[in-house]
């Protein structure tokens, strides 16, 4: 380890989405062990592009400071991502390899690896991926589902300095072997500028401090392994005027929502595969519908009705 923030992976004991990362590069963002598979990372000065790949998804991603786009292309397994603020990245999903451009912003490009260039490999691997944070509340994975700018990391954020582990901030890669388990995520946090004081949550350190987010990385001592832990519940987050309360979800009543949410290919196989993962997840797990305000000084209310409801707050909490 180079420094309390970076992980030399020369000894292959750092991981992210339960992938032991092979690498001669150092990142901030992955766990101390608990990897179950090879990912390969290298890095390349050639340049290279998409050549004739067919063009599979595009997005416009949300930062405050500039347009991003983001754009995969693939065709046989291989796949080509671009993203305006980190380069390329070139997956062999089978073999697991990844290979990035050189980059000037090596924290927005490590950011983007873990991304949609790991969770390509996590799919071929026969994962699915929901957009979704996730903490651990005795003993088991609460994935706190909803769409961009609703409230998901800044309510795994609290949960984490009320001394919950935080397992992932955007990306929940998840698996139906042996019943519903979470792989935790990399260890980065994006803090809105209007939501940071200056100074970093107790469990985390700056790495890097922009006009639309402020970049956090959890201590080694606070993000704990890369193995895979039980899901016990899954919380759709929605706004309410004033009350807090959580509905169970009806388990049919949960899949649309769950759909707006998977990462998913077009194809017709992999379409028909992501519907029954989750209706197995559906079934295997609680659904709970969270509303409340989103209100800064109504999250410590939030917080007690949540683990109230989903887990048992003397057992819960990291020392």
């Amino acid at each position: 380890m180079a420094a309390a923030s970076q992980f030399d992976t020369a000894e292959d004991t750092a991981s992210c989405f339960g992938f032991r990362i092979h690498s001669t590069e150092t990142f901030r963002f992955l766990r101390e062990g608990g990897g179950q598979e090879d990912l390969h990372v290298s890095r390349t000065a050639e340049s290279f592009d998409a050549g004739d790949e067919p063009l599979l998804f595009e997005w416009r991603l949300r930062d405050r400071s500039s347009t991003v786009t983001a754009r995969l292309y693939g065709r046989d397994g291989i796949f080509n991502f671009w993203a305006s603020d980190a380069g390329w990245f070139r997956i062999d999903a089978a073999a697991r390899r990844i290979v990035m451009s050189d980059h000037a912003d090596d924290i927005r490009r490590e950011q983007r690896l873990w991304g949609i260039p790991s969770v390509v490999c996590a799919k071929h691997r026969g994962d699915f991926v929901l957009h979704a944070a996730a903490v651990e509340i005795d003993g088991g994975a609460v994935l706190l589902a909803a769409p961009g700018r609703y409230g998901k990391t800044t309510l795994a954020m609290a949960l984490h300095c009320s001394g919950f582990r935080l397992l992932t901030e955007d990306t929940a890669c998840c698996t139906l072997a042996g019943g519903p388990h979470l792989y935790p995520g990399p260890t980065s946090v994006r803090v809105r500028p209007d939501m940071f004081d200056g100074r970093p949550p107790d469990g985390t350190t700056i790495t890097a401090i922009r006009d639309d987010r402020i970049h956090l990385a959890l201590s080694p001592d606070r993000s704990g392994d890369g193995c895979r832990v039980p899901i016990k519940a899954l919380v759709f987050l929605r706004e309410s005027a004033k009350e807090i309360f959580l509905a169970p979800v009806l388990r049919g009543r949960a899949l649309p929502d769950l759909w707006t949410l998977v990462f998913r290919f077009r194809g017709i196989d992999d379409r028909r595969q992501s519907f029954s993962d989750l209706a197995q997840l559906a079934t295997a797990i609680p659904i709970w519908n969270l509303h409340r305000p989103l209100q800064v000084s109504k999250l410590s209310e939030v917080i007690d009705r949540l683990v109230d409801v989903v887990g048992d707050r003397s057992s819960s909490r990291m020392p």
